[in-house]
């Protein structure tokens, strides 16, 4: 999937988030999350680490329609 932020031009699939998260531990989970394995990543986490960005360079909507369109459920605390 393509996606901009910022200006920049992105592109991730689920295999490279999968593959990326898989030896980095979750941070705590305030309100949404996916499931990698039996772990829960927060959603802006997950977006961060795979295209290596700081958190507050988007919004978690954003993070989360991101997420979607690549076939995670995105679940709730």
């Amino acid at each position: 999937m393509k996606f901009i932020i910022k200006g920049k031009n992105y592109e991730i699939t689920m295999e490279n988030i999968i593959n990326r998260m898989k030896n980095i531990d979750p941070e705590p989970v305030v309100t949404h999350y996916i499931k990698i394995g039996s772990k829960e990543y927060p959603i802006k986490q997950v977006i961060s680490e795979t295209i290596n960005i700081p958190k507050i360079s988007f919004t978690s909507m954003y993070a989360y329609n991101i997420l979607e369109k690549l076939g995670f459920k995105v679940s709730q605390k």
